[in-house]
């Protein structure tokens, strides 16, 4: 059993949002630099739209450099006690030293079984291919 199968979200979650901020305040000032024309006003939708993804793009920058510490703080609780790490540790090396015993199967090789007596040299067929008596068709 892993110890912490599932890693916190924080980190992945905080570069993807300050990524995607970043990005759409990078293209909106892109694009309000090259598009504006000082002796032609803008119009009150184009200036809402601007605004509207500016402020977007700084709301995920500050959603994305908040939710790394938190995650950090997350993998900390996350983790379980110093005592069940320990115990978790000696079962582990316990049952790494004593592999449990195969049964079943004479031959070492599973699906696989002695084909001549136990006196004869040691032969094996796949037990598919092992004989079958014919069917009798019926009368």
């Amino acid at each position: 059993m892993p110890i912490l199968s599932h890693p916190s979200f924080g980190p992945r979650f905080s570069l993807a949002y300050i990524t995607g901020g970043a990005l759409m305040d990078v293209w909106t000032a892109v694009w309000y630099y090259s598009f504006r024309d000082p002796s032609y006003p803008m119009a009150n939708s184009t200036v809402f739209w601007l605004w509207g993804f500016f402020l977007t793009g700084l709301t995920l920058i500050i959603i994305g450099l908040l939710i790394g510490p938190l995650g950090r703080m997350a993998r900390k609780i996350e983790l379980p006690p110093s005592e069940a790490v320990r115990a978790e540790t000696a079962i582990q090396q316990t049952a790494a030293a004593h592999p449990p015993a195969v049964q079943g199967t004479t031959t070492g090789v599973p699906g696989m079984v002695p084909a001549g007596p136990a006196t004869a040299p040691m032969v094996t067929t796949p037990l598919t291919q092992q004989a079958v008596p014919p069917r009798t068709a019926p009368a």
